[in-house]
């Protein structure tokens, strides 16, 4: 806890900045005095104080008025229609920590040093197509560790001194989601906190991101960050709609070259641990309920949303069926593909071109179906331009395709598997390509026996190792 004295600085110091108080000196007794009013103060229009809301031409004048007068601009913010004065206050946020080289391998104490002064980092949500950089709040403290739920605030604004789910917010000790505007940003920290929220993450209103001032809450006991409008309002309309998320707020470290860590990565998470979240999340699976029940795996793009698992999904093929039809913004079969997971062939045009049609078309799911018997995470660039993509994207391998075509109107499920990996497949495709064995015979011979045994379940990868391998000897020698 603070002492009285610090508080007392804190609130001197802040008055100070307002012009309001002179700061403690020796030939004072070392007491601070009240400062007059200067004479422009004198003349307005109404009378200044702290916390107390004027309106925006009011709280103008008196910002022209200190300029004219050589003095500190007051500390306007906007709540609502209004205008609000608050005390300035320093940033927790350490500019000399952002300069600290990597902390060393399994020391403790430097990873959460680090995990603790970051200034920002990435959501690592289970199943969600990609992360989401969040901002730290220049108040507050850092990110709470590990997954936990994501709970949208209740009212959204989180602007009720006491969310209406609260109950729910405390037993899952969640992240709390909730949208810019309305009350200032300590102003829903607190509500946050007294909800038993872990953390706030604020979704701006504007274009772009920052990092949110609070000087009327300093030192809330919360960690409060915030996240880009278009990424925030995809996460928003997705638990609207019932997905239930889990996500980790990793904060990330960057160095320009280090002498602490062998490492290529320029940026990373602090510690092992967001480290090892980091890389278990979900990227993948397998379709259930083809034919023979086969086991023809997915991967998700990199755009898109959550794919709910347990979910059941009509399949619809598209019409052209690689979705490439010029001069329309729908498909040819819309009305078909509503609420349906259309299938869409590879080629003709931009992955994106295809699953924009789909989503127009009001496609519960978009389906794309490679070239080869292979798989990757497709997507967009920049990253921007697949956040209006609220649907599902995935890819099948040709094998898949060929299966699904049998399965229109029919039903099928996406089970997620931690098997499923875009690592995995460009490993495989780098045996295709030769560039990925070894150079002596008998290191290959050995990456042939470790993936028979790894891949044996998963036929499709079995197959086209075993086509691979057959193609390799032919050209390589290899036996």
């Amino acid at each position: 806890p603070r002492s009285s004295i610090t508080i007392m600085n804190s609130i001197v110091a802040a008055l100070a900045a307002l012009a309001l108080v002179v700061p403690a000196r020796a030939q004072d007794g070392g007491v601070a005095r009240v400062k007059e009013e200067p004479d422009y103060v004198k003349r307005l229009p109404f009378k200044p104080k702290l916390f107390e809301p004027v309106d925006a031409e009011d709280a103008e004048q008196h910002i022209k008025a200190a300029q004219e007068h050589g003095d500190a601009a007051p500390n306007y913010f906007q709540v609502g229609e209004e205008m609000l004065m608050l005390p300035e206050v320093f940033s927790n946020l350490d500019d000399a920590a952002v300069k600290q080289d990597f902390p060393h391998e399994g020391n403790a104490a430097e990873e959460e040093a680090s995990r603790s002064s970051r200034w920002w980092g990435r959501l690592y949500i289970d199943g969600w197509p990609q992360t989401v950089q969040y901002m730290r709040a220049h108040f507050g403290e850092p990110p709470p560790a590990g997954l936990r739920p994501m709970i949208l605030a209740d009212p959204p604004d989180a602007c009720a001194a006491v969310l209406n789910n609260a109950e729910e917010i405390k037993k899952y000790d969640a992240i709390v989601v909730a949208k810019r505007g309305t009350c200032t940003f300590g102003t829903k920290g607190k509500n946050v906190l007294a909800s038993g929220g872990a953390a706030l993450v604020i979704v701006n209103n504007e274009p772009g991101n920052m990092h949110a001032p609070g000087p009327d809450a300093h030192d809330l006991k919360l960690s409060v960050s915030m996240v880009a409008e278009d990424e925030g309002n995809l996460l928003i309309s997705s638990m609207e709609k019932g997905m239930a998320l889990m996500a980790a707020m990793v904060p990330i470290h960057c160095a320009a070259q280090s002498e602490t860590v062998k490492t290529m990565e320029l940026c990373r998470g602090s510690t092992e641990a967001d480290r090892a979240i980091a890389n278990s999340i979900i990227e993948g699976g397998w379709v259930k309920g083809l034919p023979g029940d086969a086991k023809h795996e997915y991967l998700q793009a990199t755009f898109g949303t959550k794919i709910p698992t347990a979910k059941k999904y009509e399949i619809v093929h598209a019409s052209p069926p690689n979705a490439c039809n010029e001069g329309s913004e729908l498909l040819d079969n819309a009305e078909q593909v509503a609420g349906k997971a259309v299938v869409i062939e590879r080629g003709g045009c931009q992955f994106l071109e295809k699953a924009m049609k789909a989503w127009s078309s009001n496609a519960s799911m978009v389906i794309i179906v490679n070239s080869e018997t292979s798989i990757n995470r497709y997507g967009c660039e920049p990253r921007w331009k697949g956040l209006k993509v609220d649907i599902p994207a995935l890819m099948v391998t040709d094998k898949g395709g060929e299966a699904l075509k049998l399965m229109k109107g029919k039903i099928v499920e996406f089970p997620a598997s931690p098997k499923v990996r875009k690592d995995t497949w460009l490993k495989i495709d780098s045996y295709r390509d030769t560039t990925g064995w070894a150079k002596k015979k008998s290191e290959q011979k050995m990456q042939v026996r470790c993936h028979e045994r790894y891949h044996y379940h998963w036929r499709y990868r079995d197959h086209t190792i075993t086509v691979t391998i057959t193609i390799t000897v032919q050209n390589h020698d290899l036996n």
